[in-house]
């Protein structure tokens, strides 16, 4: 353990506990990120708000068929993506296409451009985690300024 790096003794009474959550009990709602063609559904599974999470939000996302999120990067926030169910082709700043599938994973380094996919045909969900941040106000979005 490095120095300074203990953890209090003993943990704060209102630190967070550990949480189980089932997908499906979480509310989907439609999502709205900047720059998106399609539906985007999201179950907020983490955040500071709903998990008390300061450095991580995690949500199961469905990409509705011929869903497209354009070219972005995050300035604030690694991204990690893991198909749960179907495949979504990711492009990176040269826009070379790569499917992610099932038994795949996908990080996105902060500064780097990216867009995501859905052209599957059929609805695509995966667990998204932002790392880093607990809101999303916090991610630091920008939609690529060539299209």
């Amino acid at each position: 353990m490095s120095p300074g790096s203990a953890p209090p003794d003993p943990i704060p009474e209102d630190h967070p506990q550990i949480q189980f959550l089932a997908f499906d009990e979480v509310e989907e709602v439609v999502g709205e990120p900047p720059g998106f063609d399609g539906v985007q559904l999201n179950r907020r599974l983490f955040d500071l708000a709903a998990g008390g999470t300061p450095h991580l939000i995690a949500d199961v996302i469905t990409f509705k068929p011929d869903f497209i999120h354009h070219m972005h990067r995050h300035f604030n926030a690694d991204q990690m993506m893991v198909p749960l169910q179907g495949s979504v082709t990711m492009l990176d700043e040269a826009r070379t296409p790569r499917e992610l599938r099932g038994g795949e994973a996908m990080v996105v380094p902060r500064y780097r451009w990216h867009e995501v996919r859905n052209q599957s045909g059929e609805d695509c969900v995966v667990l998204n985690l932002f790392s880093g941040v607990g809101e999303m106000s916090e991610v630091g979005f920008e939609a690529w300024p060539r299209d």
